[in-house]
């Protein structure tokens, strides 16, 4: 669209777009210090954030965190403008408990005006020689939908179809000897109108199985909720640890479904570089019926005045989730 300045009607035009935009950033700043001044009084913010998003959506974010207050960290966060306005907060316990020693309780509650919502906490311990985790979650939007970088990384919960699921995990850790480490997590997952489906990730490691670095072998399988989402996995996986080298990690895997028997890869990797760290996840699992089959993820990070400056890319191509297909989000958070 041409401009003149002559044009009153054109002035006046950018000055709704420039007074808009200044709203979309300034609501999330408002709605969050009215939470934080509400529900925390006169606890101090340790950092503050902030962060914007696009995955064809363009994502504003604030975010307050290391909130101390009746014995535990919060964080708030508040985000969008040009979406669907959301806010979410996090909390965080520590204590100690009888037989279970240190126990961690978390809990986290994210909404936004549409009436998406993803409720749930979690916990962990140990019992003995064995180290006990569990989660529950009650939501209506896939992972990734409150915390946008987190539909391009490996270890969430299942993506659903449309509706109001449940998912509950319960995890175990114990040593069998010096070098093995056995980890065994079932699931269930409850998706309405839909059913329950049941999970299983296994997981034992061999460490030091050559100097310093670590192998495991690696068991997955999930049978829904849902027709057609059943698939079985079994792998192993080796990673690099040597000193003075990034932390490089490799699994190759074979897995099962509706489409037949198919290879699996996932690596990943972590570092720095100069005066950046980096991570770096991609997987590629065309068996999954439960999270994107394709998934990559950037993540770098560096010093910058008086805080951290971060960018970070996602990639899930060919998704039945509604995950965009690619995500660039910038952030930047410092302490006072």
């Amino acid at each position: 669209m041409s401009y003149s300045m002559n044009d009153s009607r054109a002035t006046d035009g950018l000055t709704k777009q420039n007074t808009g935009f200044k709203n979309t950033l300034v609501k999330p700043l408002r709605l969050t210090a009215a939470l934080a001044a509400l529900l925390w009084g006169g606890a101090c913010a340790q950092t503050v954030g902030f962060a914007l998003s696009y995955g064809g959506v363009l994502e504003p974010e604030v975010q307050l965190r290391d909130l101390n207050a009746g014995g535990g960290e919060f964080s708030l966060r508040v985000a969008g403008g040009i979406a669907a306005l959301e806010a979410g907060v996090n909390a965080r316990f520590r204590s100690s408990f009888g037989p279970l020693g240190t126990l961690a309780v978390g809990a986290h509650a994210d909404a936004d005006v549409t009436g998406a919502f993803d409720f749930g906490v979690d916990g962990s311990g140990a019992l003995a020689a064995t180290g006990l985790d569990a989660s529950l979650a009650v939501f209506n939007r896939n992972p990734g939908a409150f915390s946008p970088t987190a539909a391009y990384t490996l270890g969430n919960r299942p993506f659903l179809a449309s509706g109001v699921g449940a998912h509950f995990a319960l995890g175990a850790t114990r040593r069998l000897g010096r070098t093995l480490i056995l980890e065994a997590t079932p699931s269930l997952t409850y998706l309405s109108g839909t059913g329950i489906g049941v999970g299983l990730t296994g997981r034992l490691q061999l460490r030091r199985l050559l100097e310093s670095d670590n192998g495991a072998l690696l068991l997955e399988a999930n049978t829904g909720p849902g027709g057609g989402r059943a698939f079985v996995a079994a792998g192993a996986e080796y990673g690099l640890n040597r000193r003075g080298l990034p932390s490089l990690t490799a699994a190759l895997l074979l897995g099962g479904g509706d489409a037949g028997v198919q290879p699996g890869l996932r690596a990943s990797a972590t570092g720095e570089l100069s005066r950046f760290s980096y991570r770096a996840e991609v997987s590629a699992e065309p068996y999954r019926r439960d999270a994107p089959p394709y998934r990559a993820n950037l993540a770098l990070g560096t010093a910058l005045g008086p805080g951290a400056l971060g960018l970070e890319f996602g990639a899930a191509p060919g998704n039945g989730f509604s995950v965009p297909p690619v995500l660039l989000r910038s952030s930047y958070a410092f302490r006072f």
